[in-house]
Order: C-alpha cells, then structure tokens, then sequence
C-alpha cells in the first residue's frame, strides 16, 4: 500500500475516532449506543468497531462505560451530590444498575469508595482520583488514547 493511501487511512481513522469520542463524552447521560456513536461519527457501525479496535485498543462499549464510571469518580468524590443524581447524569436510568456497574468496575460501591476518601485526613484529591481511575489493579481501561 502507498504510504500517502496509508497516511489518509489513518488520518481518516482519527476523524473518526475523534468525533465518537467527543460525541459519547457529550452524550454520557444518554442511553448510548454503538449505532448512534456511529451516525454521529458519519461511519458504519463495523468500520467503527474497527477504528475502536486499532486507535483505543478497546470496544466501543467498554469505551462507554469506562468513561461514564470516569465521571461518575469525578461526581462521587468531588461532590455531595446523591446517588440519585449521580446515576442519570452518566447513564444510568436505575441507582441500583448505576451501583452494580460501578461496584464490578472499581470493586466497590460509590459511597464507600466516597467514605474511604473522605477518611484520608489531608488526601489531595488528585492523588485519590489516580487510584480510582482504573480498576483496581487489573490495567483495564490504561490505555484508552484520547479518553478523558
């Protein structure tokens, strides 16, 4: 393959890439899903499966949810806010769907995870929120180029 029809591959590849991102990012409280990410992408649901596979590393759904439990981190540690209203604003129609996701992601619960920091006397919260950014301890989701 010609390297200036490889450089279009991958400059067309990133497009594509970018606008999902930025449009699930836009979209987490919405019911998200691959065939929506793709027409606001301007791509077929395969070719984008493609481009999460080779730019991510990922799927897109496993796309989804780490950036929704990525904000969700964000909303339980830095907010009082309830679950009830942490819940929707990423995704979640049920507090009980919302603390299940959130509990098989970090492998704990949102409110404990929020307890536990508040307990560290004088932990910044940048420090905490490195912890809680990946799973514990299994990579998952480390190498997710471009994702918040």
């Amino acid at each position: 393959m010609p390297s200036s029809h490889r450089s279009s591959t991958v400059t067309a590849r990133r497009e594509i890439w970018h606008a999902a991102t930025s449009y699930i990012e836009l979209h987490l409280a919405t019911s998200l899903n691959v065939d929506e990410v793709a027409r606001a992408a301007i791509t077929s649901r395969r070719q984008l499966q493609r481009v999460f596979a080779a730019e991510g590393e990922t799927t897109v759904r496993e796309y989804i949810t780490v950036a929704r439990m990525r904000r969700a981190t964000s909303l339980v540690l830095e907010s009082d806010d309830p679950l009830a209203r942490i819940a929707p604003a990423v995704g979640y129609g049920h507090v009980s769907a919302f603390i299940k996701a959130f509990r098989l992601h970090h492998g704990t619960t949102p409110i404990e995870l929020r307890r536990r920091h508040r307990d560290v006397a004088g932990a910044p919260r940048a420090v905490a929120r490195d912890w809680v950014g990946a799973r514990a301890g299994d990579g998952a989701g480390d190498d997710l180029r471009g994702a918040v």
